[in-house]
């Protein structure tokens, strides 16, 4: 399920956020496959009720209206849109209104890239439109086994009568984001896996899901799922998982087809985040862990071992940084020693120590090349990056661009199963070192549709109206360069 955010985009995985002045409406969207190989793509809108202007009608009732323009592009040829308004039930007590609205359109779109651009205007307000873009791409293979996106559910149940919800003899209610508040409880989902009777004949398979960190790719045991299946055109994946003890962090949601041999023939993720501060971390494993004779017995004292464990911060998950921030001022040598080891074993229980040296290189390689004038270059955006995601294939260095300020945009080819990755850092002054993370399109990550206007506020006033104070490599050389970095 992909989310964008208008004005800023949030996740990758696409998720509109409108917010113009009282105006709050949110946009996601889940690509799918006919039998016949026709894909097509499913956008829900949701737009908070008490947050448009409404209209009072001839009985006396109100109602609120949307304008919604959506266009898929490739290059400048639009493939495929719709403008349409979007009603409101009628009420009759616009302060007491807790009604939202809830639409869902489907487009069909052959195999491609495309860029897809979202406009809403309150029909009732004097406000202008609001207008965000972004890009995905569609690549069902004909006959080749593939799941369709993973689209997150608030509710579902068997459909008794056929209507918007409805798909495949349930109605599905959309999640629309990709967070879940402490009242969450549970998460459900949707997917169709295609193919499988082509490709398998009658050879029955595994179909797992599960959810793993999305800085470790480790399997949550609770949370892992197994059935056997039999081949068919079309098979609908529809599940939940109980969410009321998962700790606050970033996930993925991960679907798998496997053979009788469990070697992996397809599969499928998604991001999401958790918010769960009542959650503690699980202390089972360093109770029983026994340091002694292994290799955190080398590490030195409590102040390197402290360091060290600073350290692990880029690629730690959210519960292992605040339990090991909140131990840094009491526990003892042991009590850290035992955490150390325990962090390292989630990654290679086979040979943690190689694991820890492999990472400590790259950590002095990362304070080498980016420490700043107030960071280590491992507390540095750039440096988070590297050591989360490995060196870049491309680094494409923009200092002396006459009207921006110094930038850098690294080009993934690969990045944890994403293609085509890009993060973009800038900096006020090359002497500081200092680069900040603007914008990227990888999953997680500070996704900011505007961020050429950040590089160039050295010379463009981005709150102005006079277009022509834009410098002339607005629009040209950083646009090219991320599109193509070099």
């Amino acid at each position: 399920m992909k989310k964008i955010t208008l004005l800023i985009i949030v996740f990758v995985l696409f998720s509109i956020i409108v917010n113009s002045q009282n105006l709050r409406a949110y946009l996601s969207y889940s690509v799918f496959n006919t039998p016949d190989n026709e894909p097509y793509i499913e956008t829900y809108l949701t737009v908070n009720g008490k947050s448009i202007i409404y209209e009072q009608l001839d009985d006396g009732s109100y109602q609120g209206t949307l304008e919604v323009q959506i266009l898929f592009k490739q290059g400048d040829s639009i493939v495929n849109y719709s403008k349409y308004e979007l009603s409101g039930p009628n009420i009759d007590d616009t302060i007491k209104n807790n009604v939202n609205m809830l639409d869902i359109q489907r487009y069909a779109l052959p195999i491609g890239e495309y860029n897809i651009e979202i406009s809403l205007r309150d029909k009732n307000s004097d406000q202008k439109e609001i207008i965000s873009y972004d890009k995905f791409t569609i690549d069902f293979v004909e006959d080749n086994m593939d799941f369709s996106d993973i689209e997150l559910l608030s509710s579902y149940k068997k459909a008794d009568e056929i209507n918007f919800l409805e798909k495949n003899g349930y109605e599905l209610t959309p999640y629309i984001f990709n967070y879940y508040p402490q009242s969450a409880s549970e998460l459900s989902f949707y997917a169709e896996l295609y193919n499988s009777k082509v490709v398998l004949g009658d050879d029955a398979f595994l179909i797992t899901y599960y959810l793993r960190p999305f800085e470790v790719d480790k399997k949550l045991d609770q949370y892992f799922h197994r059935k056997r299946v039999n081949p068919e055109q079309v098979i609908v994946l529809l599940s939940s998982f109980d969410i009321s003890e998962l700790p606050s962090g970033n996930y993925l949601l991960v679907i798998e087809a496997r053979d009788r041999l469990n070697e992996l023939l397809v599969s499928k993720e998604t991001f999401f985040q958790r918010y769960n501060p009542s959650a503690q971390f699980n202390l089972t494993n360093l109770l029983v862990l026994v340091t002694q004779n292994t290799f955190v017995d080398k590490l030195g004292g409590r102040d390197t071992l402290a360091i060290y464990i600073d350290y692990l911060t880029p690629i730690s998950t959210d519960i292992e940084r605040i339990y090991a921030e909140n131990q840094f001022e009491t526990a003892d040598i042991e009590e850290l020693r035992k955490y150390f080891l325990n962090f390292w074993l989630e990654r290679d229980r086979l040979n943690p120590e190689m694991a820890w040296n492999d990472y400590l290189l790259r950590v002095k390689q990362a304070n080498k090349n980016f420490k700043s004038v107030s960071q280590d270059g491992y507390q540095t955006d750039r440096g988070r990056v590297y050591l989360q995601y490995g060196q870049p294939n491309v680094i494409s260095e923009q200092y002396f661009e006459p009207a921006a300020y110094p930038y850098e945009i690294w080009h993934y080819y690969q990045l944890n199963g994403q293609r085509d990755k890009k993060f973009v850092f800038y900096t006020h002054d090359l002497a500081t070192n200092d680069f900040q993370l603007i914008h990227s399109n990888a999953v997680g990550e500070l996704n900011n549709y505007r961020w050429e206007t950040i590089i160039y506020r050295r010379t463009w006033d981005p709150n102005s109206i006079d277009d022509a104070i834009i410098p002339s490599t607005w629009g040209g050389k950083a646009t090219e360069t991320y599109r193509q970095p070099w």
